[in-house]
């Protein structure tokens, strides 16, 4: 996806996640790459196919609870074993569904995080 596409500027942060398909089954957990306030990256060898509506779990930087949030696959980078340049395999997540009190707090997170020294 192109720069241009995005409406949120996006900004790393590596945490775990917890996930699973919002059908149903087992959580799954791999490391975001970087969030905004309308998704967050997944890195992941096994992304869901696009379209698919996601569960995760996550405890964001400075924040005690842990968050659940719901969100849709948009965007896929396949792992591809016969390549060297395949350095962010994963899945876009747009959130979805989220109240204003959890909107508020994903918008208070990346901002912080912008704001972090590196």
């Amino acid at each position: 996806m192109s720069a241009e596409k995005r409406r949120d500027e996006r900004h790393a942060m590596r945490v775990r996640m917890d996930y699973r398909n919002r059908g149903g089954g087992d959580f799954l957990f791999e490391y975001t790459m970087n969030i905004s306030k309308g998704g967050i990256f997944i890195e992941t060898k096994d992304p869901l196919p696009i379209g698919t509506g996601v569960e995760m779990r996550f405890q964001p930087p400075g924040l005690d609870e842990v968050l659940d949030v719901s969100g849709r696959v948009v965007w896929v980078n396949e792992f591809r074993a016969d390549s060297d340049d395949n350095p962010n395999p994963g899945m876009g997540i747009q959130f979805e569904g989220l109240d204003d009190g959890t909107r508020d707090l994903l918008t208070e997170i990346v901002r912080t995080i912008a704001y972090l020294p590196e």
